[in-house]
């Protein structure tokens, strides 16, 4: 049984401890945060499992997988979309084995059927039985969100409202217009590295070792203003900002939020907005457009990330030099590069828990107590909560 005492992370950054090594290399603790944050956080559904943006008509259904869990969207009555276990309530079979549209969901080993909002409807032989259908029988119901052209899921009860994760993000870029975004697939949109998902987390949230990591010459630390870099936490997402070098190099003023503007030197440009939104999905918007990025952690497997990569073209010339201007590729290589050492570091058992630099590390700082927030103060909330139901019972 994990203690919580062993994990704590002070809400006051000057006497605040890191998380320690074990949270990071224990497979324990990684099927703890799965049964904790990823069963009450809103996750990305893959785009690469979605046909496009999923269609708007009735009907309208698509498998995909979460952290290995069969899932599929259908798109019910009044285009309402729905989430539901790719499993069917009889003998088990999935329901759903390919995109399609239109007509009843309809098992394929026993022919059981659902109509478009998860309720059984049929399934010869079951005439006759008493008490049925079941609650059980139905398809259990997903919390499912849209938002732009993503789709979010949550796989069980949710800390917070969808619209408390992203409303900065939404407030922030008031003027992109997303319906110019497309989706520009990469040759490897999704591979397995080194390091355990909240180390890739923790390594964004660092503005501290943009001086080292991806120092110059032709590094990142050369693209931008440094000195103006910002970090700004919120509950569920966090955004780092930074003017560029050369302004031509930044975003068109009009894209953004007023707040963004140097009154006192109007030709200065933002170079990117990072939002981090809670737990493990990154929306980087650049001039260019949007690069997304999805930290998954591997079941069994604490030492290794499923790292998802998605673009989003929102100027096509500037999309073809991102590379050259922006650096995408050369930062994520040298990211993924420390934090494969950083890795290596937490299995040595020489890895103490840090602390923080209180005006450098905020940002990490918010990320590692959150992630003891949810996992030990949600998970005593939620006992307590339990306890009391028993007591009225």
């Amino acid at each position: 049984m994990l203690s919580a005492p062993d994990y704590y992370v002070d809400p006051d950054i000057r006497h605040a401890e890191s998380l320690p090594a074990s949270a990071f290399t224990s497979e324990e603790f990684l099927e703890l945060e799965r049964k904790t944050i990823f069963a009450s956080v809103w996750l990305l559904v893959p785009p690469q499992d979605l046909p496009g943006e999923f269609p708007k008509s009735q009907g309208a259904r698509s498998p995909f997988s979460l952290l290995g869990k069969p899932l599929f969207l259908q798109r019910g009555l009044k285009g309402h979309l729905h989430c539901f276990p790719n499993v069917c309530t009889h003998a088990w079979h999935p329901l759903v084995e390919s995109a399609s549209v239109g007509g009843a969901i309809i098992c394929p080993q026993h022919g059981r059927q659902f109509d478009s909002e998860g309720r059984f409807v049929s399934q010869t032989g079951f005439d006759e039985l008493r008490n049925f259908p079941r609650e059980s029988d139905h398809l259990k119901h997903f919390p499912v969100e849209e938002w732009r052209q993503f789709v979010f899921v949550c796989p069980g009860r949710p800390i917070a409202p969808f619209h408390d994760f992203v409303k900065e993000v939404e407030e922030s870029i008031a003027g992109v217009l997303f319906d110019r975004l497309r989706r520009r697939p990469l040759e490897v949109e999704v591979r397995e590295v080194e390091g355990n998902w909240k180390q890739h987390a923790w390594n964004y949230m660092d503005n501290f070792h943009i001086r080292f990591v991806h120092k110059g010459p032709g590094g990142l630390a050369d693209a931008i203003e440094l000195s103006s870099y910002e970090t700004e936490l919120y509950k569920f997402s966090s955004l780092q900002w930074v003017y560029a070098r050369n302004p031509e190099n930044g975003f068109d003023p009009n894209l953004l939020a007023p707040r963004f503007h140097d009154p006192r030197n109007p030709e200065k440009r933002v170079f990117a907005l990072w939002w981090f939104v809670f737990p493990n999905l990154t929306l980087n918007f650049y001039p260019w457009g949007l690069s997304a990025n999805v930290y998954m952690p591997v079941p069994g497997k604490p030492n290794r990330t499923q790292f998802l990569w998605y673009h989003y073209a929102l100027d096509e010339e500037k999309f073809q030099h991102r590379n050259d201007v922006w650096l995408s590729e050369q930062v994520d290589l040298e990211d993924i590069e420390a934090i494969s050492l950083v890795s290596r570091g937490a299995q040595s058992g020489f890895a103490p828990r840090g602390r923080f630099a209180p005006r450098e590390e905020a940002g990490p700082h918010w990320f590692h107590r959150l992630i003891y927030e949810a996992i030990f103060e949600q998970r005593s909330t939620s006992s307590a909560g339990k306890a009391r139901n028993k007591e009225r019972l």
